[in-house]
């Protein structure tokens, strides 16, 4: 069924009704009047940017209207969905935690081609159901559909979230014909944008993208190696300092590679009087669930988790991020930085890195995503403006940090001491390599770490 143009007076009085605002953020107009003329967009927006009311606003434009919004994840629907209801959106869930009762009287609306519902939010898994699928097309025979790609980037090998299940999605435009596609992620380097527009075979799609840059955001590289003896105590007693520096309630999140990590800090840090919990897959979800619920509510200030928690949740009053292992790849540090600071103010993001970390993870590395390392390593281990850097790598050419309009990060606020300890640090690495290899000519073997325990809690 072909969509009607909506006036700007009309959006501005669903704004108003449903979002208690007059005016849009940047590409979030674009983005809902290319939907609703019926084409497809590819919207590239940084964590905090408002892409969810871009598929949320269209269906409110028009009686009988449904957006699909397919999510990676159950807890980051459960959000939304919750948020939405609490606007007065009618929405739904089809996924595994839904009773059959309940996916029967959802399925029951769609084979009847007059829908309440607004938003559906569902899995890929889900989405291939036939019973769901069929229901659909129903639902497109006589309504308005539309699908809502959210974290597009989960179906881009290029991707630092991969998620084999969404490459189903690549048939939408063939089963449902005609109906529109957004696909929206925070993640716009070129080889993800080409890879989803090839792989959900979106028909001259509205590409919009804003920049990546956090102006409110404060970056800064601390090298664990270089903190007392190097070892992890010795840096915990660090992040112990820098928490416990922080007002009472402020709200944080500390991620780590490893699930015994997450227990390790979380423990650790309950030790020494400061409140935190630890999230990660060997929990069950009811676990996760109260966990996440006890963050978002306030009544849990800190969470150390792996690095699936947050994806989508929008809790705006996150003062800092901790990234108490590197990330795997400069789009998951920007993303999951980007957790902090969603209300605009100014707010903090430290990396806790080692030299050994990095080399641990170069070997890891297979096929594609080689080299994601290397570019992380790359901002993290040289002395350079850390938010150019990480603009440099989505394609913004910049100068360095702009103390006047923007949080300048640690080189551009001390460049002589980030340079110093940098030196430092290739100076401890190569005296610790010289060691190694005089053990081994010893005949010594040394013991290898390990860090293959990463942790992505995709749920279905």
């Amino acid at each position: 069924m072909a969509s009607r143009i909506v006036s700007f007076e009309a959006l501005q009085t669903l704004l108003l009704e449903y979002w208690n605002t007059e005016g849009f953020r940047p590409l979030q107009q674009e983005a809902v009047e290319a939907l609703l003329e019926g084409k497809d967009v590819l919207l590239f927006l940084p964590t905090g940017g408002g892409k969810s009311l871009c598929f949320q606003l269209p269906p409110l434009c028009q009686p009988h209207a449904v957006t699909v919004v397919v999510s990676p994840l159950i807890s980051l629907a459960k959000d939304q969905v919750d948020a939405a209801l609490d606007r007065g959106i009618d929405c739904e869930v089809f996924n595994s935690t839904v009773s059959e009762s309940k996916k029967a009287a959802i399925i029951s609306e769609l084979c009847s081609g007059i829908l309440s519902t607004k938003l559906l939010y569902t899995t890929p898994e889900s989405l291939a159901l036939p019973q769901l699928k069929d229901a659909l097309k129903e639902a497109h025979a006589a309504c308005t559909l539309r699908f809502a790609i959210d974290e597009a980037h989960c179906i881009s090998s290029w991707g630092h979230d991969f998620r084999p299940a969404y490459l189903s999605l690549s048939s939408l435009h063939t089963e449902f014909p005609g109906a529109p596609i957004l696909a929206c992620t925070a993640t716009a380097t070129k080889q993800v944008k080409t890879s989803i527009i090839e792989l959900l075979h979106l028909k001259s799609p509205v590409v919009l993208e804003s920049s990546f840059n956090r102006s409110n955001l404060r970056y800064e590289v601390r090298y664990k190696d270089l903190i007392c003896d190097g070892s992890d105590a010795a840096a915990f007693q660090d992040l112990e300092a820098f928490v416990k520096s922080q007002a009472p309630g402020t709200c944080g999140i500390i991620y780590a590679h490893q699930r015994k990590t997450c227990d390790w800090l979380a423990s650790s840090l309950c030790n020494v009087e400061v409140d935190a919990m630890a999230y990660h897959a060997g929990k069950d979800s009811g676990q996760r669930a109260s966990i996440q619920s006890q963050w978002l509510e306030g009544d849990v200030d800190i969470v150390v988790a792996t690095i699936a928690f947050g994806m989508g949740v929008d809790k705006a009053d996150v003062r800092w991020i901790v990234h108490w292992d590197a990330p795997s790849s400069l789009e998951a540090f920007s993303q999951e930085s980007g957790r902090a600071g969603r209300d605009g103010l100014p707010s903090l993001c430290i990396m806790y890195a080692s030299k050994a970390h990095f080399e641990q993870m170069r070997k890891l590395e297979r096929g594609e995503r080689s080299g994601s390392a290397a570019g992380m390593a790359d901002m993290a281990l040289s002395a350079c403006c850390r938010r150019k850097a990480v603009l440099e790598h989505f394609g913004e050419h910049r100068g360095r940090c702009n103390a006047a309009e923007e949080e300048a990060c640690d080189f551009c606020q001390s460049p002589k001491q980030v340079a110093a300890a940098v030196a430092r640090l290739e100076g401890a690495w190569e005296h610790k390599q010289a060691e190694a290899a005089q053990m081994e000519k010893d005949g010594h073997q040394l013991a290898a770490g390990s860090i293959t325990d990463w942790d992505t809690c995709w749920e279905s």
